[in-house]
Parts: C-alpha cells; sequence; structure tokens
C-alpha cells in the first residue's frame, strides 16, 4: 500500500481585509491550534482599486502611507489577541497590489505552510459575478488554502455577523476525483482527522463514461490507506452528476465541519468555473483546497 506525502500546518499566513468579518475571523483562528498550527503571518493587502480613484490633488504616495499605517494598527491589535491565546505572530508590512496573488507571494517568502482566509458570505450570485480572493487562491496558490465559512447567520429575517464553528469538530468530508491531487487531499485529510480525532467521508462522484465497479474498488483502496492509520472511514460512491452539488449535499447530511478537495477538479461549465471554485461559492461549510506546496513535494512520504 502507498504511503502517504509527509504534510505539515505549523504555519500560516492569514490574509485580512480589516473588515468586520475579520474582526470574527481572528476571534475564530485559534481553532486552528487543533491542527497544530503554531505560527501566523498577518497580512493585509492593500488594493490597488484604493490608490486608483484618489481625489484630485490628493498626494497618491501620502494616501498610501496612511493607509499602510491604519491596516499596521488593526494588525497589531489582531497580533496581541491572537499571541494572548498562544501563538507566534508576525505582523507584515501591508503592500499594494491584487489581493489574491500577492497572498500567495507572501506565503512562499515567508515559508508558510498554507493560507488562511475567510470567505465575506456576499452571496453566490455577486461571487459569481466578481469572483473572490478565496476562488483565485484555489486556483493560483502553490500551497493549501483553508478557507473559513459561515460568518453570515440570519435570526428573526435579520442577518448578523458571527463567529463560525469548529472546523475540526468532525466528520472531515475528503472529496476525491482519482486525479492528480488524489494523494494531496488525503495526506492533509488523515493529517486534520489524526489531529482532531475525527471520523472521514470518503467521497467520489461517478464519471458518466466510469465503470462503476472499478470506481468502487478504486475509492475502497483510498479508504483503506486511510484505515491503516486508524481512520474511522465512510466511502461513498455517488452516481453521476455536478460533483459539486454532490459534494455539498453530502456534507449537509453527514453534518461535515469541513470539505477537503483538491483544485485539480475539472471544470463544470463556463459560469460556475471549476468544482473547487463551484463548492467554495455555495458551501456553508469550511473548505481546504488541498495542494502540497512545492517546496515540500520531493521531501520523504509519511508512513
Amino acid at each position: 500500500m502507498a504511503v502517504l506525502p509527509r504534510v505539515s500546518m505549523q504555519s500560516a499566513l492569514v490574509g485580512l481585509d480589516l473588515s468586520e468579518v475579520s474582526d470574527r475571523f481572528v476571534k475564530w483562528l485559534p481553532f486552528l491550534a487543533k491542527a497544530g498550527t503554531v505560527r501566523l503571518f498577518l497580512a493585509h493587502v492593500i488594493p490597488v482599486e484604493k490608490l486608483e480613484h484618489v481625489a484630485g490633488g490628493y498626494p497618491v504616495d501620502k494616501l498610501e502611507e496612511e493607509l499602510r499605517r491604519e491596516a499596521l494598527e488593526k494588525l497589531e491589535a489582531y497580533a496581541q489577541r491572537l499571541r494572548d491565546a498562544g501563538f507566534t505572530v508576525e505582523v507584515l508590512n501591508p503592500p499594494v497590489g491584487d489581493p489574491a496573488p500577492t497572498l500567495e507571494k507572501l506565503a512562499e517568502e515567508h515559508g508558510a505552510d498554507y493560507i488562511a482566509v475567510a470567505s465575506r458570505g456576499r452571496g453566490w450570485l455577486r461571487s459569481l459575478l466578481l469572483g473572490s480572493t478565496a476562488e483565485e487562491l484555489a486556483n493560483i496558490a502553490r500551497r493549501p488554502v483553508l478557507v473559513a465559512k459561515g460568518f453570515k447567520k440570519t435570526r428573526n429575517h435579520e442577518a448578523e455577523l458571527v463567529v463560525p464553528p469548529d472546523p475540526l469538530r468532525g466528520p472531515i468530508l475528503a472529496a476525491v476525483d482519482f486525479g492528480d491531487y488524489t494523494d494531496d487531499v488525503l495526506a492533509y485529510t488523515a493529517y486534520l482527522a489524526e489531529k482532531a480525532s475525527a471520523t472521514v467521508i470518503l467521497l467520489h462522484v461517478q464519471e458518466p463514461s466510469e465503470d462503476p465497479e472499478e470506481a468502487k474498488k478504486r475509492l475502497e483502496d483510498l479508504a483503506q490507506r486511510l484505515r491503516e492509520r486508524g481512520i474511522a472511514v465512510e466511502a461513498i460512491l455517488a452516481p453521476p452528476d455536478k460533483p459539486s452539488r454532490q459534494i455539498r449535499q453530502t456534507a449537509e447530511q453527514k453534518d461535515a465541519s469541513l470539505i477537503v478537495l483538491g483544485p485539480g477538479l475539472r471544470r463544470e461549465s463556463l459560469v460556475l468555473g471549476t468544482t473547487s471554485e463551484a463548492v467554495l461559492r455555495r458551501t456553508d461549510r469550511h473548505v481546504l483546497i488541498a495542494r502540497l506546496p512545492q517546496e515540500t513535494q520531493s521531501q520523504t512520504p509519511q508512513q
């Protein structure tokens, strides 16, 4: 039986937009200690468009300095809360740029094991039209991306911001397509399931042209790799359908706290984008896009 790649989640690059969602996100971040995270790099990217629409005559460099000073003040306040929670925290000087590629670059520069961001929950239609930092990171990041979801709740017909629940309370749903990122998904799922003593729901959505018996055997072989590590696994072979819909529905039915999937699942349509984008856009569960950092892909696998 093939061994799984060695993974680590000791350090995270945390992307913060300094909104009210960020305030709740910082309160949620201590849950990451359950994943073995001990070091956080707090990052805020000043969007280029904030400097492109400066009132006539106002110096751009002065505005940039003011925005950076305000951001650092808030980041330092966040950092103190997180240090009080037991993390080692470094505040990064806020650069100007496009958030997703800039966060990926910062994560690489500081050697972060993964990137953590919050989904603002602005509605799937608006996200479909405008995209999101989380969705872009899912496509371009060369390391795992953890997306915290569920910051908005509706009570008595009014929406309010809340701190989402523990992402590792379990069970963990791992979606596999038998493609290039299957081992990445299994490795991070095994790592987190062992850390949290969580049950795993291993899901494969059958392709229309796929032989069901062969798919069932391949899925069972993957499940056995997890069971050999002492992890409780329920393997589910779903009938042909849009993978994102099956993943979301299964996560809801099984009350999964976290969905783990690779960035390479197939493109569902020109409108919906890839499966990972569609899941990120529509689910209310936390999502981990599993991709081994390039610098660790050649390391010795873990038994």
